[in-house]
């Protein structure tokens, strides 16, 4: 008891001023920009890379606490236990081995010699690809266990949901393929860009403006470095690292009554914001890499918002009573176009630098 008040306690302490401090150390970065670029602008390559890897850090180690205090809150109350033992801790040890594989790879590959770089990170790949898979595949155990423990207190139209749920992974890895315009091989630069976007959009994730009783939030534009990602790099490897950050997602607020919901709300919608450099390397976009971002953005958080609405229709109907579920689930889900558009705002506003457009393309090459 004595642990679950001094956890919730430390929780409620510490998010205020995390978010605050969150905002105060963006809005300082982009005041530091401004500064950069009306003064001396010889300097501005890397200065604002400096600020990007204070930022990477802050949000990184941020992240991290908010994690393990969310984990030592939930796991000392007694009606979350059964979820952070099957979901919470199990897919905490999925990311680690995914970004300690990705880590180890990056080094590996770096410390080779170059003839030798693509043999090893092929084996890389291979072996610690076979090593994430066994743990994804334990987690898919461990979640239909949950689910058979909590059945009872939920009701899902199963098949609906499974259905569902395919054909939007299927339309999502399908456009992936057919909208991707960036062939190059993952590389050791690659690799720690996905890292550095995925860190931050997890540390920002934590600073919630505004949370849904049922899951979901609005938050400090958390979506804008994994789109940045997507946009430089292509939508294949986009979907894969949203994909890698819906599984965090599901870590940092688990809500799961069953595992087509499950995938419908965290693997599949986040994957959808992969798709977010879709028209990136348009040439008829060239010149407006603002509106390029801004077109795959709105797609992107369509898609994320029909993968809600099918989950809210099918696993949370209950919670509609009288009014029609399609209703409540998409009033619900609404959140979503909030959520995006301050990201978008956002986005349109740093893709009308061509300084920061510039160094993105020169990062990508």
């Amino acid at each position: 008891m004595l642990i679950n008040l001094l956890s919730n306690s430390a929780i409620d302490f510490f998010l205020p001023i995390a978010k605050w401090l969150a905002i105060g150390v963006l809005i300082a970065s982009l005041l530091a920009c401004i500064a950069v670029f009306l003064g001396k602008k010889e300097y501005s390559t890397k200065i604002i890379k400096c600020i990007l890897f204070i930022l990477f850090i802050f949000f990184a180690v941020l992240g991290i606490c908010c994690l393990i205090m969310k984990i030592i809150a939930e796991y000392s109350d007694p009606e979350m236990i059964l979820s952070v033992r099957y979901i919470l801790i199990p897919l905490t040890v999925l990311i680690s081995l995914i970004l300690i594989s990705g880590t180890v790879t990056a080094i590996m590959v770096k410390l080779s010699r170059p003839e030798k770089s693509k043999k090893t990170l092929k084996t890389c790949l291979s072996v610690f690809g076979a090593i994430d898979l066994l743990a994804l595949i334990v987690c898919g155990v461990l979640l239909a266990v949950y689910y058979e423990q909590i059945k009872s207190y939920y009701s899902a139209n199963s098949p609906v949901l499974y259905v569902s749920a395919g054909l939007l992974i299927i339309t999502v890895l399908a456009l992936a393929f057919i909208l991707n315009k960036n062939d190059k091989a993952f590389d050791t630069r690659c690799i720690a860009t996905a890292g550095i976007c995925v860190a931050m959009s997890f540390g920002l994730s934590f600073i919630t403006l505004w949370k849904m009783p049922q899951g979901g939030s609005i938050t400090l534009v958390s979506l804008l470095p994994i789109m940045i990602f997507s946009y430089m790099y292509g939508t294949k490897k986009g979907v894969l690292v949203c994909f890698i950050y819906g599984i965090l997602q599901a870590v940092q607020d688990p809500w799961l009554i069953h595992p087509a919901q499950f995938l419908l709300d965290y693997p599949v919608a986040f994957t959808c914001i992969g798709l977010s450099g879709a028209f990136a390397q348009l040439k008829v976009f060239q010149k407006l890499p603002q509106i390029a971002f801004l077109l795959g953005g709105l797609m992107s958080s369509l898609l994320r918002f029909l993968s809600h609405l099918l989950s809210g229709v099918f696993a949370f109907a209950t919670y509609a009573g009288e009014v029609n579920p399609w209703v409540y689930s998409s009033a619900y889900n609404s959140f979503v176009f909030i959520d995006i558009a301050l990201v978008l705002i956002v986005g349109v506003i740093v893709f009308s630098s061509k300084s920061f457009v510039n160094e993105l393309n020169k990062n990508a090459k």
